[in-house]
């Protein structure tokens, strides 16, 4: 039975610079004027946005991420002392616009081909939307189709949720992928967070160090791989 790796997606295969300039085009004026820079804004709004997005999903009030983040980037310009007024709906619709638009991160398609060359499976595992995340993969010219991604949306839970990773499981075991449990089956995340669970749940785990730079092992414990980027996580994974 072939290996698989189930790729979280937002952050780790996908980047979010360009949303970052796009901030820094529309409000870079007025949060210099505040002495607050574009990717301060970004993380506190995407952060507080997962956040909110988990909460609301364990007091089973489960609300798609995506109107999390278009509902909160004017609290998040708030919090960081602008104004909500100084800040249109046009802007909130340019950073949205971005977010549906994301880049995938240097070295993302050889590291996909690579795998499925040497006899894995691909699949990803997203908080984001289905269609939007499949979109990404389109746009990125990687070839992904729906029975190889699955999104919260359609599970009603946020990760990391325990119930997200089993669903994971079972979609695996359903397609004939490996056995839960028999270490066959990976899960790659640029979260330290998304990893515990994934562990917990039985999963062997790769952390790369795309977002949050440091594992903080002291706090997550230890995965059982990881990467500096994709080059590095391909060739580490391929010789496992």
């Amino acid at each position: 039975m072939p290996k698989s790796a189930s790729f979280d997606v937002l952050g780790t295969c996908f980047d979010f610079t360009p949303t970052i300039d796009t901030i820094h085009e529309r409000l870079g004026d007025k949060l210099k004027a505040i002495s607050v820079d574009p990717k301060t804004l970004f993380f506190s709004w995407f952060f507080a946005a997962q956040r909110d997005f988990t909460y609301t999903s364990i007091a089973d009030s489960y609300t798609p991420i995506a109107k999390i983040l278009k509902l909160t980037f004017k609290r998040a310009c708030m919090v960081v002392d602008l104004p909500a007024d100084q800040v249109n709906d046009e802007d909130v619709t340019a950073v949205m616009d971005c977010i549906t638009k994301l880049p995938p991160r240097k070295g993302l398609k050889e590291c996909f081909d690579g795998l499925r060359e040497a006899g894995w499976d691909v699949y990803a595992v997203t908080n984001g939307g289905k269609q939007t995340s499949l979109k990404y993969y389109e746009l990125a010219g990687i070839e992904l189709d729906a029975d190889h991604l699955l999104s919260c949306d359609d599970i009603k839970a946020a990760k990391p949720d325990a119930r997200v990773y089993e669903a994971a499981h079972q979609h695996l075991t359903s397609r004939g992928v490996g056995k839960e449990g028999d270490g066959e089956r990976w899960f790659v995340a640029a979260h330290a967070w998304d990893l515990i669970a994934a562990r917990k749940a039985g999963f062997k785990t790769a952390w790369i160090a795309h977002e949050e730079y440091d594992p903080v092992t002291e706090v997550f414990g230890k995965f059982d791989l990881y990467a500096k980027d994709f080059e590095e996580l391909l060739a580490k994974m391929k010789a496992v």
